[in-house]
């Protein structure tokens, strides 16, 4: 399909059918992934977070979205490709907040030119007990990135034309001394979105392609 930013906008902001959810998830589920029941997961009252894919038209006209290299440290995602996000704080009010906020203090983007359009279904990440809200939106102009070094080693704009036009492939990864394929997209250099990320657009491409 030929992407504008300005109908991408209007169609994903209006949309009002069924989100593809856990069918378009699943495909780029690690293969030791239970599926998790989101009404029960909330009961058990997770840690809330959420994850921004933001929109923004490049200086060619292309459509781009950032993805980040986390920084190595203590924890189960260090080193990992992500979506700019982070964990919901009270003074946030609602989710959509947290996905600005966090995407503002990763990425040093201005929150008065994000707009939100919608958001996604939520994905539970059972090794850090976070019940994960994606939402989508549009950054008004070509963001300058300043990150936060923190928290992020490097920002990865992708182009979302080649996004949706790539295939998922299996590599291989090893946990617990076992070597395991798991699905993902390559991002070269011995990169890979995977994981929660991965599942995340994997919704996101199929939505885009309902439009």
């Amino acid at each position: 399909m030929d992407l504008y930013i300005d109908e991408l906008k209007y169609k994903l902001t209006h949309f009002e059918g069924e989100l593809p959810g856990w069918e378009s998830q699943q495909k780029l589920s690690p293969p030791y992934r239970d599926r998790f029941d989101i009404e029960s997961v909330k009961k058990a009252n997770p840690r809330a977070a959420a994850v921004l894919i933001m929109l923004y038209e490049n200086d060619d006209g292309d459509i781009e979205f950032p993805v980040t290299l986390r920084q190595i440290y203590q924890g189960v995602h260090s080193n990992q490709i992500s979506l700019p996000g982070g964990a919901f704080e009270p003074e946030d009010i609602e989710l959509s907040r947290t996905a600005v906020r966090e995407t503002c203090e990763e990425l040093g983007v201005y929150e008065e030119d994000i707009e939100i359009a919608l958001q996604l279904t939520e994905l539970y990440i059972p090794p850090s007990n976070f019940l994960v809200y994606p939402f989508v939106g549009f950054y008004k102009g070509v963001p300058n990135f300043d990150i936060q070094s923190y928290e992020v080693q490097q920002v990865v704009p992708l182009d979302l034309g080649a996004f949706l036009r790539a295939e998922s492939l299996n590599f291989e990864r090893e946990f617990g001394g076992h070597r395991v394929e798991i699905p993902g997209y390559d991002l070269g250099e011995n990169e890979y979105i995977w994981g929660a990320t991965a599942m995340i657009l994997s919704e996101f491409a199929d939505l885009t392609e309902m439009l």
